[in-house]
């Protein structure tokens, strides 16, 4: 921020000659010469920091970070007769869309023809926001039960929703993530392969972030 300060001087002028010897010449003490007043008037003037926010995207700060509710904003759950694949596949569109953070009306999500056998290893395929995406089962039990662990290497990281995320976190309506497109695929449990900044309107100053993302989409922002 840029102080200007002006300073202005006013000094009384000393008396004339003529005026001083004719004081003089009537006797008495002599008066005391006129001492110049030294006071000044100092004015600061405060400037307004420019900000240049063109190059930001600019939007409210949510109450939270964006999230999706499956029971209402997905299709409905197969219930436990319907076989084995739809149900996986409902799963693995589920958890997609939960990454997302938005959902696709367009999605698609298919397996193959699951068995429900001990070892068994299954990858179903999920097309969403016009991308495909993994997602996998090993069967380690059967019988009863069937208990699996399930894996998505990737998932979709779509630019209102990391945007969103950071203007809550650094509580900044103007923020920007340097992504090549509107939606790009991250690592699951791994680091962004983008960087995003956060602009403070009152000092210009611009905070850049490294972003972390959870097994599940939620978002972890660190200052670089």
């Amino acid at each position: 921020m840029l102080n200007s300060t002006r300073r202005h001087r006013v000094a009384l002028g000393l008396v004339a000659a003529g005026s001083a010897l004719a004081l003089a010449a009537c006797g008495g003490d002599d008066p005391e010469p006129a001492q110049p007043d030294t006071a000044a008037v100092e004015e600061v003037e405060e400037e307004a920091v420019e900000v240049d926010a063109s190059s930001f995207n600019q939007g409210p700060i949510p109450d939270e970070a964006p999230e999706i509710d499956p029971e209402t904003d997905l299709p409905a759950e197969p219930d436990s007769s319907a076989p084995l694949g739809d149900r996986i596949a409902w799963e693995a569109l589920e958890r997609i869309s939960t990454f997302a953070s938005v959902t696709d009306p367009d999605a698609t999500s298919t397996c193959p023809e699951i068995a429900g056998e001990e070892g068994e290893s299954v990858t179903c395929t999920v097309t969403f926001l016009d991308e495909e995406f993994e997602y996998s089962i090993d069967i380690s039990s059967s019988g009863i039960l069937i208990n699996y662990e399930w894996d998505m290497p990737e998932g979709p990281l779509v630019r209102e929703v990391v945007e969103d995320s950071l203007r809550v976190s650094a509580e900044s309506e103007l923020v920007l993530c340097d992504m090549d497109s509107d939606v790009e695929r991250g690592e699951t449990g791994g680091e962004a392969p983008f960087l995003c900044q956060s602009l403070d309107e009152e000092t210009g100053d611009v905070t850049e972030w490294e972003v972390s993302i959870s097994q599940y989409g939620s978002f972890s922002f660190y200052r670089v």
